[in-house]
Formats: structure tokens, sequence, C-alpha cells
């Protein structure tokens, strides 16, 4: 696909929208360039009402506080610049995750949550199968787990989990089946969604009522969230429902692209043991240096850049608020685009002939690739993904830790022959890097490293 394609897919009665689908890579560039037309806001609503805001608090939310007004507090050190509450959440989001002194505490409070679940007595949870010393789990358990459990604990520290001990089982689960919030799926008679998501938000409802003495541990960004949401007075619901969305952001993609990984990594000897070396390169007298790691391994980011490449599905989506053109086609108000990323990530004339094959030296021979306007693994514009830095980080973080602490490898079949490689999951809707079919997922052999 390498043009603009429009087509009628959406009915809304009594009009018909349209869905204009942009896969020409200057065409996207054009779309990320218009910040007035296409602007984040018309989407951002559509979500917000997704997930549990009601038209009251859609009202507060947007509502730029004034003067005279309810919400408004003069010199308001949680929000100086008079933002509303939208924007602000935007905003402080922005602040936890953009590279700086508040992104380095959240990245070292996740990695020290990994530091203490990457351990050989707490694999359990990878559904392990002990042969003398060593354990054969489920590589796609173990980065679910390890991953989503760090960035819970980075976000809410301990209290989260103690509200509800099956907190990470039900993020998954809500994981799993987001795709029906984004897309309002009807829910007739109990959809998989339904029941992870209504065990989350009760507990965090609770979590919002404790005491701010009783939320020591959450992040920045969660504790000024809070606070911006008591002042401008939304009800409890769509409290909760702010913080799923964060919360949900935060454990979308990074276990996902952290198993791929470290699956091209399994089937490639080489590059295995280069990845291993700059790993461990990065280990100074039993502390992980992860600016040094991120800066220093060139294998390990070819491999990650091409995981994401070859994995990525999200699609970026807009809602038209004022009359534009893009490649000729006029777009209309209330319309919508959608900006599908594995339509940039597999055009050959960028890519070359081997579009679809795993090919890491592609980024190492040529690293411009990285910046180039057909590799949008995190979107563009005023939306690039603010948590972009962070996500590389604490994935990369990951590998290190669990390639330092045990000696990794695939679990052979019984003819001594590798499995087939993880088949990419394409039978539901991607919002972000997607995960394998589950019945092609990998068994590791696991053992304690002599390093």
């Amino acid at each position: 696909m390498q043009g603009f394609k429009v087509e009628a897919v959406l009915e809304a009665a009594p009009l018909c929208k349209k869905l204009n689908i942009i896969t020409a890579p200057a065409d996207v560039a054009a779309a990320f360039r218009d910040t007035v037309a296409l602007r984040f806001d018309g989407h951002l609503n559509e979500l917000l009402e997704n997930f549990g805001f009601g038209p009251e608090a859609i009202r507060r939310g947007w509502h730029r506080p004034m003067p005279g007004d309810w919400c408004y507090i003069p010199n308001n050190p949680v929000n100086p610049k008079q933002l509303n509450f939208i924007h602000l959440t935007e905003d402080i989001y922005k602040q936890q995750l953009l590279p700086g002194s508040k992104m380095d505490v959240i990245c070292r409070t996740f990695l020290d949550a990994l530091h203490e679940s990457v351990r050989w007595d707490k694999l359990s949870h990878c559904g392990p199968v002990v042969s003398g010393s060593h354990k054969r789990i489920s590589l796609y358990s173990l980065c679910r787990f390890s991953m989503v459990d760090a960035a819970t604990r980075s976000m809410f520290g301990r209290h989260l989990h103690d509200i509800e001990p099956d907190i990470v089982e039900y993020m998954l689960r809500f994981n799993d089946s987001a795709w029906m919030v984004f897309f309002q799926y009807p829910d007739f008679c109990g959809l998989p969604v339904t029941e992870p998501r209504r065990k989350i938000m009760e507990a965090l409802k609770q979590f919002i009522k404790l005491p701010d003495s009783e939320r020591s541990e959450q992040a920045w960004s969660i504790k000024n969230i809070i606070a911006a949401q008591e002042i401008v007075g939304i009800d409890l619901h769509a409290r909760a429902s702010v913080i799923l969305m964060i919360f949900w952001a935060a454990n979308s993609n990074e276990y996902n692209i952290s198993f791929w990984v470290l699956s091209y990594l399994l089937y490639d000897d080489d590059l295995f043991r280069s990845v291993k070396s700059e790993t461990e390169a990065a280990w100074h007298s039993g502390e992980l240096d992860i600016k040094y790691l991120c800066a220093n391994s060139p294998t390990l980011e070819a491999v990650f850049h091409e995981a994401l490449r070859l994995n990525g599905g999200a699609m970026v989506s807009r809602v038209v608020l004022e009359e534009t053109t893009i490649g000729g086609k006029v777009l209309t108000p209330g319309d919508s685009i959608l900006i599908p990323s594995r339509q940039l990530h597999t055009n050959e004339c960028v890519w070359g002939p081997d579009v679809r094959q795993f090919n890491p030296k592609r980024f190492l021979k040529n690293k411009s690739l990285a910046r180039h306007s057909s590799f949008r693994p995190f979107g563009g514009g005023l939306t690039y993904c603010p948590g972009r830095v962070l996500a590389k980080e604490e994935v990369y973080g990951f590998i290190a830790i669990l390639m330092h602490r045990f000696d990794i490898q695939l679990a052979l079949a019984h003819d001594g022959s590798k499995p087939p490689f993880p088949i990419l999951n394409d039978t539901t809707p991607a919002l972000g890097i997607t995960g394998p079919l589950r019945e092609t997922e990998i068994f590791v052999d696991v053992a304690k490293s002599e390093e």
C-alpha cells in the first residue's frame, strides 16, 4: 500500500462518516504536521467517553479555569499554567515520561522492581517445569508478568498490590482485550474485557480515596493528577477512568516488544552473544548502568528497532475538526483518519525486497532508518509518544537483568530441533506492539548464571 485510500466504513445515523486511511509516507508526515484540523483533542474526547467519562465529567474536564470559577486557584502549584484538566493531565504525563529527573526516578523504581521479581525463587508465575538446576518456563509469561508487575509498582508503589493482590493478572487480561474498549464493542453477554476492567476500576477507586499519606509510594504524576482531579471535581468513576487509561498505556507494549527481542536473540546465536557482551559491559560493581547500556549497545538497538518495525501494529487515529487537504484529498469535519504503522513499516521502496524478514543489519548499516518517515513505532507530531525513552530503558533493563542473572536458552524439541518461530497474532485489532499467537509461544531453559 503506497497511496492515500479513502473508504466509507463507519456509519452514524443519519449521516455516513468517512474513515480516511493514510499510508504514503509524505501524506503521513503532512498529517502529523497539521496540528489544527487534525489535532488530538477530537480523538481524545472519544477515548475519554469509551473509558468511562460521562457528559458532566467531559464538560468539567475541558473547562479552562478562569478567575471566579469553582476550579480556579491563584498561583495553583498543581496547575500553574491554568490548563483545562485534560490538557493538564497530558502535561503532567509528559513531565513524568520525558527525559529528566522525574523519568529517571520512575525508571529506577521500575528496575528495582525487576531486580526483585526476576529472581530464581520467583519464576513460579511462568509455569516452571523443574529439572535439577534448570527451570523450563514460558518466555511470554515471563515477559508479561515481570514487566507489568514492575510498571505497576513504579506507578503505585506497593499500594495497588495491597488493595488487589491479583492486579497484575487483571491488567494482563484487560490488555488482551483492550481493543474492545477502543472500538466500543457491544457488551451483550459479558465480554472478556468486562470483568478485569471492573476489578481494576474497583482497585483504583479505593486507591484514589486513600489519604495522600497512605499513597506515599505513588509516582509524581499519579499524585499530581489525583490532586488536579479533586480541584476540578470530576466524579470518582471518571477519576478512576483517567488513571486506568494511564495505567493501561504504561503496560500495553513493553512486554510484547521484550518478548520479540528475546525471541530473535534466542534463534540467532551470534546475535545473542553480541547482545550478551553489550549488556554485561553495562554492569559495574553489581549495579546496572542503564544510561551506559542504552548509549553503547548498537546490536541490541538494531534488534530493538527491527522488532518494532516487524511487530508494531499501532494505528494513529484523529477526528477531523476543520476542513483540510492531504494528498490531494479534501477531509471534512466529523470524518476520521487512520495511519496504520504496519503499512509504513512494510514499504518495499524504503525497506527493500526482504521487507518482511527479520534483518537487524539494515539498522546497523543505515542508522538514519531509525529516523525515517516510514518508521513510526511511536507515532509522530505533537503526539509523538513521550514515553519512548523510558520504554527503551525498561526493555533494555529487563533484558540485561535476565541475561546477567540467568543462563537462558531456547527449549528444544525431543529430537533436538528448534521449535518453529512464534507467529504474530493478527487475529484481533492491534493497538501497539502485537504479541504472539498463544499456541506458538516458546519455552526457555533457565539456569542460575555462574556470573
